[in-house]
């Protein structure tokens, strides 16, 4: 009887060991999937903020420069993030679901990654066979991302339908909206490109654009030089960027001679940025210049590398304190 007893004790224990098992491992697989459908709403967020920005920019548009660059870093900055998510994922879940959004975010990154590089060159340079089939490659890869990505949508819902799963928004994304010919995708935003680049020509060309004394000069002679009041004189520089990229380390030399040609002050600055179409004022320490003396102010703004116009990169103004009486 005791013999009974045991068995049948054992066995209720196997059975409950079991039953126990599969409840853990039902529940792991849910939390693993949960974690997963989080990280992937992520990603779509992230594309979805992506995609809709490159669809702007591929228009052509009104676009200049910066705003191509600076809205394409965001791009691939947000690419770049949703890819690394899946690659330092939280979640062990490994259905057929996730190596889809896998294939899509990789796809994405390198096609935009190639996109950017491709259309620059296209601008900057004459377009050469190699610039069209990179700017083809790159659709390729996007339309890849966009079919793998719409799979991935297609299956989470069929699995959320089957087993009753709760699934996060997951947006509707599309870079191409194209399922063949890249190559006549890139033909369009070749010509969209040539026919409106002239705003995304690199341009790069600094300029003084102006002084000011300060105090302001009372009065200008008829040899257009500037009369001062009787103390210490500073300057006001107006450093304009005309380009349509952001400059730095701009370079700034200012020299002071009297009437003899002696330097009186001199002095090398920098401006750390200045952005595409923006100016920025320089303000030059008080200086103690001589009576009846006249004075010239000598500013040069170093050239950069492939600079449009350095002929407005000097600016001379001349100036004195009349003598007393």
């Amino acid at each position: 009887m005791n013999f009974l007893r045991n068995i049948l004790v054992i066995s209720i224990s196997i059975i409950i060991g079991f039953f126990s098992f599969e409840i853990y491992e039902n529940y792991k697989e849910s939390e693993e999937l949960n974690t997963f459908l989080e990280e992937a709403s992520i990603v779509s967020s992230l594309h979805k903020e992506s995609s809709r920005d490159y669809a702007r920019l591929i228009n052509f548009d009104e676009l200049n420069r910066d705003d191509f660059e600076s809205t394409f870093i965001k791009i691939i900055r947000n690419a770049q993030e949703a890819n690394n998510i899946l690659l330092n994922s939280q979640s062990s879940y490994t259905g057929s679901e996730r190596e889809l959004l896998e294939i899509a975010t990789s796809s994405w990154l390198n096609g935009l990654e190639t996109f950017q590089v491709s259309i620059l060159n296209l601008v900057d340079k004459e377009l050469t066979q190699l610039v069209e089939e990179s700017i083809a490659g790159s659709i390729s890869n996007l339309s890849i991302g966009d079919k793998a990505y719409s799979n991935f949508v297609s299956e989470i819902q069929i699995k959320s339908t089957n087993e009753n799963v709760f699934l996060p928004v997951f947006s509707e994304i599309e870079y191409t909206g194209i399922e063949s010919n890249a190559y006549e995708f890139a033909e369009i935003i070749v010509d969209r490109a040539t026919k409106n680049k002239s705003g995304l020509f690199l341009r790069r060309d600094i300029s003084v654009s102006g002084v000011e004394f300060v105090p302001e000069s009372i009065a200008i002679t008829e040899d257009g030089h500037r009369v001062l009041l009787d103390q210490d004189i500073s300057l006001q520089i107006v450093i304009a960027n005309e380009g349509n990229i952001e400059e730095t380390e701009v370079l700034i030399l200012i020299l002071v001679t009297n009437e003899t040609g002696d330097t009186i002050f001199e002095k090398r600055t920098k401006l750390n940025t200045i952005g595409p179409f923006q100016s920025k004022s320089y303000y030059l320490e008080p200086l103690e210049i001589e009576k009846g003396n006249l004075h010239e102010w000598f500013i040069l703004v170093e050239e950069i590398e492939n600079e449009d116009d350095v002929k407005d990169n000097i600016y001379t103004v001349k100036a004195f304190i009349p003598p007393e009486d």
